[in-house]
């Protein structure tokens, strides 16, 4: 396991380059929590903007929820995540 304390915008440039679809992720942000598999990266443009959307499938729902996470809008609320990558070692991200 991996310990990383880095500023927003290295943990957003970690998100961006190491969550890949499949992989588990917890992510606290603002007073939210959410955990499960990332079903979904999105990098597209919104409005001529770039965009940066993680689509997470909640664990343990009976509803079998999904949340959609635009990474850029909550940016500056990230707490913390821990990034289970499908193949390799957990790493948790605090953010400073």
């Amino acid at each position: 396991m991996k310990e990383l304390e880095l500023t927003t915008n290295e943990a957003v440039n970690y998100l961006k380059e190491n969550v890949k679809i499949h992989d588990n992720i917890e992510i606290s942000y603002n007073r939210i929590f959410a955990e499960g598999e990332v079903l979904n990266v999105d990098f597209s443009k919104y409005f001529g903007e770039p965009g940066f959307k993680l689509l997470v499938s909640l664990d343990e729902s009976d509803l079998g929820a999904t949340v959609e996470i635009d990474v850029y809008e909550v940016e500056e609320d990230i707490i913390e995540f821990t990034h289970y990558p499908k193949d390799g070692d957990e790493v948790v991200v605090t953010v400073v």
